[in-house]
């Protein structure tokens, strides 16, 4: 329940109202404080805003640092090859290339039974190469014998499994699968007189591949060095030249740079770069920049927020940083040492444009230099290593510019908060001592009034006294 206050009932005066206009100006410091509160929120979501562009740069500089994931290539084969190809950073050339056998696992089917669960395979020993299963109650059942052999399968290499072929009365039967092209095994069942017999269906094999006449094995039918930077996936073998001939029919793999690839992440670097550099710029005027209103502040509109930062020493090294790290030096042994030399020029409000006669020639001509540029070559990183190296530190989540910012505000908010609170414990001390003072005020009148009162009462009564009533 509210309190209820009666006031300037003896002096006529409106406390009440008196005491709260007071307050009001002696709040003023905590009203400047909390809004400094907000201020520094909307100060620190612009750095919030700045690490998220400089986040996606990171990204795109990512994707550029590794030469596998600059060299792009397009991969034509022939008509009808009976492998598929994809490029993992190749270089350019072309390949004759023959399948002349694939990769498989041994498979080993056992004689059909009647049942998976009963124990009709009597007692005895099951060998799977050099590893012998002792077989009793509890494995001599067809599920049994199948547990038992997939218990060793780490000795063995060799995993059982059942199928179902439908037929007649002994339908289930045991198949032995290798693990790899390289496991060939045997099987020897011994099991009292029970005939449990096995046929191998298929051997296990090598892929067999010849690459410009050079025979290549595999134990897989996915060939990742067969060529430099290219992935095979063999999916059947080349057919004969004729039905006569031992010779298989070549398919032709032609490797190209893929410059539209190439173009694109530059294009990508420099949009990202510029998106950093714009919002920077958005906070001066003389790059035609014209002041946020309070309300596009407060919704956090884009490249407003700048104008918060505007002159702040961290961001101006970042630019400055960024700026550096452009004419960074590059000896990787190519053409090109410099972003420059790829077209890449630098405005005069930070941002960066790119000549793309020069950028499509550069590509043309020196794909793999320009790959060296960007990349490295050897030991020696490339430009955009040096970029992700700064990024990935003025980013940093937990030592970068945003998180060095977020501690800075966390900190004077915690201070600001502890201002208020003492602050506010004084205005209500304040507060009550202003009543309290009215309050003595309004009875020390109320007395004079009472006094004063009496006396008008006395004075009035003498007089009357002096002059017989009349």
């Amino acid at each position: 329940m509210a309190d209820i206050t009666f006031s300037g009932l003896a002096t006529g005066m409106d406390t009440d109202s008196i005491v709260k206009q007071t307050m009001e100006i002696e709040r003023r410091p905590i009203a400047r404080l909390e809004k400094q509160k907000e201020s520094e929120a909307t100060r620190l979501n612009a750095f919030k805003q700045f690490d998220a562009l400089l986040n996606d740069l990171r990204e795109t500089v990512s994707s550029m640092h590794i030469t596998s994931e600059v060299r792009q290539s397009s991969v034509n084969i022939s008509e009808s090859a009976p492998f598929t190809a994809t490029s993992k950073g190749a270089g350019s050339g072309s390949y004759d290339v023959a399948v002349i056998q694939l990769a498989q696992v041994q498979k080993s089917v056992a004689s059909g039974v009647s049942s998976t669960t009963e124990a009709i395979l009597g007692e005895g020993t099951f060998k799977i190469g050099g590893t012998t299963i002792n077989v009793g109650e509890g494995s001599n059942s067809l599920l049994g014998l199948q547990e038992a052999i997939n218990a060793v399968a780490d000795q063995t290499g060799v995993k059982a499994s059942i199928i179902n072929d439908g037929s007649g009365t002994t339908p289930y039967r045991l198949v032995l699968t290798g693990q790899d092209a390289t496991t060939d095994f045997t099987v020897v069942a011994d099991l009292n007189g029970v005939e449990f017999g096995f046929e191998q269906v298929r051997p296990a094999q090598q892929a067999i591949v010849k690459v410009d006449g050079i025979e290549i094995r595999s134990d897989s039918n996915t060939l990742t060095g067969a060529l430099p930077g290219v992935e095979l996936h063999l999916n059947s073998v080349s057919e004969k030249v004729s039905p006569e001939s031992s010779e298989h029919r070549i398919s032709l793999i032609n490797i190209q740079p893929d410059t539209s690839s190439l173009k694109e992440k530059v294009q990508g670097f420099v949009d990202s770069y510029n998106a950093v550099m714009d919002w920077i710029s958005a906070g001066y005027d003389e790059f035609g920049a014209s002041r946020p209103s309070a309300a596009e502040i407060e919704d956090g509109k884009e490249d407003v927020l700048s104008h918060l930062v505007r002159g702040d020493s961290s961001i101006n090294g970042v630019k400055r940083q960024l700026q550096s790290l452009l004419s960074t030096q590059i000896n990787a042994g190519g053409e090109f040492s410099v972003l420059s030399q790829l077209g890449i020029s630098t405005q005069r409000d930070g941002s960066l444009n790119i000549n793309e006669s020069t950028l499509d020639k550069a590509l043309e001509t020196g794909f793999d230099d320009v790959v060296s540029l960007l990349a490295g070559s050897g030991t020696e990183p490339g430009v955009m290593k040096h970029f992700n190296s700064a990024l990935l530190k003025v980013t940093s989540v937990s030592s970068g510019l945003y998180a060095d910012k977020k501690e800075s505000y966390n900190k004077a908010l915690k201070d600001i908060d502890s201002q208020v609170v003492r602050m506010e414990m004084l205005m209500e001390k304040r507060e009550a001592t202003m009543r309290a003072q009215f309050g003595t005020l309004e009875l020390l009148v109320s007395s004079m009034n009472s006094q004063s009162n009496f006396l008008t009462q006395q004075m009035e009564f003498m007089s009357k006294m002096l002059t017989g009533g009349k």
